[in-house]
């Protein structure tokens, strides 16, 4: 089983690596047996993601809606959107390749009349979320076909596949662009704060994860009181923040069981956890593998 490891900044913002500075395209393949392990926990970023399921099922979540996508289905990801990502079981099956672009992609530069006319609205939109395609639907399975033809152009590049991938994309972008504009009159000023919110208390946990923290400590940094802290994560992400300072800890272990030497007890005192026992069992609860299987399994899949 691969594992895949989503590279992101200390804000939980994901970091897209490009084909080139001057292409702004960035294509994710599964790793050799293309498979996830485990969840990946909340994120954004800024550039759009176009997401085709390979393999398996998986979950997909925002603070507003979720979706199950089978092999075939795929995701249309809005800029700044905070997502999370679940393969189904059997987990061995789940496999995903994306797709992102950023918003000079298509325009070709920043406040050129079709960033202004067609790719602003889109991105200052915060009210679409995700645009899910599923293959049974007519619509979405033409939209399907082109992620694919994307996908295929972008790993074998062949001549004149920048041209063909940007042509393919901007064919996609008009039905992205009418569903936002069927959003864009409704009322959401009330979600962007929200999310505003959320995202600032993520950031106050991601900056003190290995801390001994409290939820009045992580709704004080906003301000707000402990019940609305609560409300919030409820309401937007469907956990509680302790629910999510533990996924976060477990992830950044999973990063210090894969890249570093540091001893089990090294990784639990700086990840936050409060002994070592207790991490074990953590991390089997949410793995169903001990640490030190993870580590010998991400050793063997580096051979």
């Amino acid at each position: 089983m691969a594992i895949i490891q989503i590279p992101v900044d200390d804000r939980q913002k994901e970091k897209i690596v490009f084909h080139s500075d001057m292409l702004h395209y960035g294509l994710y393949l599964p790793g050799p047996k293309g498979y996830f392990y485990g969840d990946i926990p909340w994120h954004w970023h800024d550039e759009f993601e176009f997401g085709y399921i390979l393999g398996g099922s998986m979950l997909y979540k925002t603070p507003r809606c979720e979706y199950i996508l089978s092999e075939g289905d795929g995701i249309f990801v809005n800029s700044g959107t905070l997502h999370y990502l679940h393969p189904r079981e059997p987990k061995n099956t789940a496999s995903l390749c994306s797709q992102f672009i950023d918003q000079s992609f298509l325009s070709g530069a920043l406040g050129s009349l079709i960033d202004l006319k067609y790719i602003t609205p889109v991105l200052e939109n915060n009210r679409l979320e995700v645009i899910p395609f599923f293959r049974q639907d007519p619509k979405s399975a033409r939209i399907l076909d082109q992620l694919l033809e994307a996908i295929e152009l972008g790993r074998t590049r062949q001549p004149f596949f920048e041209l063909r991938i940007r042509s393919l994309f901007s064919q996609i972008w008009e039905y992205v662009y009418a569903q936002a504009m069927d959003l864009k009159s409704q009322d959401n000023s009330a979600q962007v704060q929200e999310n505003d919110r959320i995202k600032e208390m993520l950031k106050y946990m991601q900056d003190h994860y290995n801390d001994h923290l409290t939820v009045r400590q992580v709704a004080g940094c906003i301000p707000i009181s402990e019940r609305e802290c609560f409300r919030l994560f409820k309401s937007c992400l469907g956990i509680s923040p302790m629910e999510y300072l533990t996924a976060f800890r477990l992830q950044k272990a999973r990063e210090l069981l894969m890249n570093t030497q540091k001893s089990i007890l090294d990784i639990t005192l700086e990840t936050g956890f409060c002994s070592s026992s207790y991490f074990g069992k953590i991390f089997r609860q949410h793995y169903n593998i001990t640490p030190i299987q993870y580590r010998n399994m991400c050793r063997h899949q580096k051979a």
